[in-house]
């Protein structure tokens, strides 16, 4: 009889410990699938993929990721979502540079065309154009995706951004700084014109959608275009990097700070005053060092709850 009560006990037992870990399971599955499938969990993983590419990026890597195949054509990309996000992540994506907006908390690596299988996008920045070259006279136009308000991602404060914000894109060689002269943000996807060269002038264009805003300018239907003037160029090194943020991991200041960027010759360059605006600040909850932390602390939550609970079935019964 005794033994038939314990065969008993240990079903039980068995049967409680399946029950518990499926159903925890199927709990950790189902939080993974809501953050993955929002706006911070697409926002936290293209910040991930961005701070891989950034941290691992070298002059000689950007020479010869210049080199690497990749794709130009538009029509084969598509929206971000949690799928593109994360089949990105399984792809490597290829940095040539960097480009940083400081006064709008931009900071992104620099991506040649979409990538051979389309990731690029979910990394970062990608030119356009083949024949287009930084800091040439030319027409440099680069494009990001819109994340929404969960960033700061790619180019998700590109509409927050003023006439005479500087621009900030380097090779590794050297740094070309634009100067924002006008930005609209009703530009509709067939008015391709404003990826058009203008004769012998020295010009970036930064395009996104103008989904910030969906009840006036729609959802995908129009797009926010930035255009600026090459105003100068210097090399890369380590003091201009860091003052124009352009490192792998930058240092901005959140109160208003002076930049004096020099040339090969040690003159003053760029010498401009720079203060991040207070909508372009990310809030707490936006921030990547807080999610991973909320990530980690969620996770330790849940191996201890579902330890406690099997302490309970066998140790405390």
């Amino acid at each position: 009889m005794a033994n038939k009560k314990q065969a008993k006990s240990l079903k039980t037992q068995i049967w409680s410990t399946i029950r518990v870990l499926l159903l925890g399971a199927l709990f950790y599955l189902g939080v993974t699938l809501i953050f993955f499938g929002s706006g911070f969990g697409n926002s936290y993983v293209v910040q991930q993929n961005a701070e891989k590419a950034n941290t691992t990026l070298t002059q000689k890597k950007a020479d010869r990721n210049k080199k690497r195949k990749t794709s130009y054509d538009a029509s084969k990309t598509k929206s971000v979502s949690a799928a593109s996000v994360l089949r990105a992540k399984q792809i490597k994506a290829y940095a040539i540079g960097r480009i940083a907006i400081p006064a709008v908390n931009i900071h992104n690596p620099l991506f040649a065309g979409y990538g051979d299988q389309n990731q690029n996008l979910e990394y970062g920045v990608v030119t356009c154009l083949p024949d287009r070259v930084m800091g040439g006279a030319n027409n440099y136009v680069l494009a990001g995706h819109y994340m929404g308000s969960y960033g700061p991602a790619v180019l998700d404060n590109l509409h927050l951004a003023h006439p005479g914000d500087l621009i900030y894109v380097t090779d590794l060689h050297h740094i070309y700084v634009y100067k924002i002269k006008n930005i609209s943000f009703a530009i509709k996807p067939t008015q391709v014109e404003v990826e058009n060269n203008v004769q012998d002038k020295s010009m970036i264009t930064l395009i996104t959608c103008s989904d910030f805003n969906t009840s006036k300018y729609g959802y995908g239907q129009h797009r926010t275009v930035a255009q600026g003037d090459l105003i100068s160029k210097m090399k890369a090194n380590q003091h201009n990097l860091v003052l124009s943020e352009l490192t792998a991991k930058p240092k901005h200041s959140k109160k208003e700070h002076q930049v004096s960027l020099k040339d090969s010759k040690q003159h003053k360059a760029i010498n401009k005053t720079v203060q991040v605006r207070a909508n372009a600040k990310p809030r707490f909850y936006q921030n990547m060092t807080f999610i991973r932390t909320v990530i980690i602390i969620f996770n330790i939550v849940f191996v201890l709850a579902i330890g406690w609970r099997l302490i309970h079935i066998w140790v405390l019964k």
